[in-house]
């Protein structure tokens, strides 16, 4: 569990940028020698540039406002909250717009991917996995967007989140299918209240 008051949040050219996890948890995003690690930025600026990241690929979802992410002879996105990207670090990647986003960085052979999850009273998700991924090591994590949040997966204990608190899984997949329960603790339940779902593994 990582909660919201645990982190530090830097400057970027754009705005600002939260790092929420990063694995392994003694690697540094500056010496890029880390194999996955998941941040939150701001977008204040109307126009920026994102950091080259070479080699990594790059996981990226809108949480507030709208942007768009125009990657350089390659393609362009529009983005509102709760839309997402993919692109590769190597790419020349601007940015016009001012919001936020939750963001993904993959080192080579290493895959994910991204899903809001809208709870307004109860949800569970059935994750099922590919036979290929059996015996490798799989991270699923949930970051909480905005309200409070109990989650549970499969055997663990209910755990409580609060915006911006980001928790994680980690597991050695010899079982295909995995379930994950989200409960909103908003009270009274005036309003649907949102998660994100993040899956790493080894490809």
């Amino acid at each position: 569990m990582i909660r919201a008051d645990d982190r530090k949040t830097a400057q970027w050219p754009g705005g600002t940028t939260t790092e929420l996890a990063i694995y392994p948890e003694n690697a540094e995003y500056a010496e890029r020698n880390f194999i996955w690690r998941i941040s939150t930025a701001t977008m204040e600026a109307e126009q920026t540039s994102y950091t080259h990241l070479p080699g990594y690929w790059r996981l990226l979802m809108a949480t507030a406002g709208e942007f768009d992410l125009e990657h350089l002879d390659r393609h362009t996105s529009k983005l509102k909250p709760f839309e997402k990207d993919s692109f590769s670090g190597d790419w020349t990647t601007r940015c016009f717009g001012t919001g936020e986003d939750l963001n993904v960085m993959l080192a080579p052979g290493y895959g994910g991917e991204l899903k809001a999850v809208p709870i307004e009273e109860y949800t569970c998700e059935t994750l099922q996995y590919e036979t290929a991924l059996r015996n490798t090591d799989i991270f699923e994590c949930i970051y909480c967007v905005d309200g409070e949040i109990n989650i549970s997966m499969d055997e663990h204990a209910a755990t409580l989140l609060k915006p911006g608190d980001l928790l994680v899984y980690s597991k050695r997949n010899d079982a295909l299918l995995s379930h994950i329960h989200y409960t909103n603790a908003v009270y009274p339940l005036v309003e649907t209240v949102h998660a994100i779902r993040i899956t790493i593994y080894k490809e």
